[in-house]
């Protein structure tokens, strides 16, 4: 396989390898590159089925249903997410997956399926360089804080799933509490542990330093200079790591329509 770098923080290409017969030895590779860049695109992976994208999603972790799909007694498997003109896209914020429940994913994979004719590009964040740029004393200040995390409004989850379904999973998953920083298992690196979509307010702080805070580490996490924007060509599959990165999708294609399948394991 041929390794390029595609960004200054992080992401890489991996080229010259079909995912559907990487070897023992392929995987412990790719093992070392995802710790090492975060984000690994492999081009030319079209032939790729469903099952095929579930079966190299499993080398890195354990089956992870959403839980509005787990209501719905959804299956583990590739869900395909549609954006068209009866679907609107709702991806198009900061955010890290499923960062509202106590044990989140850890890898991810998307595939792209159909693209539209221009944009739909997918941009990712380093939270190890958002970690790493701030200034020692706030760094010192953010350790040991914890923050809640909370599905929002579910205005997004509400037009895909529907009020009773998002309002049921609200009730049991009505906020989690995670650590501000976080030390990778993998890495030992320290890294930001929030996000813009589901982050509602540090614990240990009164409601307007929560908010004042948050505001703070929310724009200084979009700073280009920690981002890869990832131009897709259909036929790319993607893994990422989503603890120490946080993505945005571009809706700037719709009316478009543009559809991926996606896995996640713990």
């Amino acid at each position: 396989m041929k390794i390029t770098p595609a960004a200054g923080r992080l992401g890489a290409v991996v080229s010259d390898l079909d995912l559907r017969h990487a070897t023992e030895a392929d995987i412990a590779t790719i093992r070392g590159l995802i710790d090492e860049y975060l984000v690994l695109a492999f081009p030319d992976q079209g032939a790729m089925t469903d099952d095929e994208q579930v079966a190299f999603t499993l080398n890195f972790g354990d089956p992870y249903i959403h839980p509005l799909g787990r209501r719905l007694g959804a299956t583990f498997g590739a869900g395909h997410i549609v954006d068209d003109l009866e679907h609107p896209p709702y991806q198009d914020h900061w955010h890290t997956d499923v960062s509202w429940d106590p044990e989140p994913p850890a890898y991810g994979t998307l595939r792209m399926l159909q693209r539209p004719d221009r944009g739909g590009d997918t941009i990712f964040v380093s939270m190890y360089a958002a970690y790493d740029a701030l200034s020692e004393p706030l760094r010192f200040m953010l350790d040991g804080l914890t923050a809640v995390h909370t599905m929002g409004i579910g205005a997004a989850f509400r037009s895909k799933a529907g009020d009773a379904t998002v309002d049921a999973t609200m009730a049991e998953f009505s906020g989690t509490t995670h650590p501000v920083v976080r030390t990778h298992p993998s890495t030992g690196r320290r890294y930001l542990n929030v996000n813009q979509a589901f982050t509602d307010h540090i614990v240990e702080l009164s409601s307007d330093e929560s908010r004042a805070v948050l505001d703070l580490l929310f724009a200084h996490c979009t700073n280009p200079n920690f981002q890869l924007r990832w131009v897709w060509t259909e036929g790319d599959l993607i893994l990422w790591d989503e603890r120490p990165t946080m993505h945005f999708a571009v809706a700037d294609y719709w009316p478009q329509r543009r559809e991926v399948a996606r896995v996640n394991v713990r």
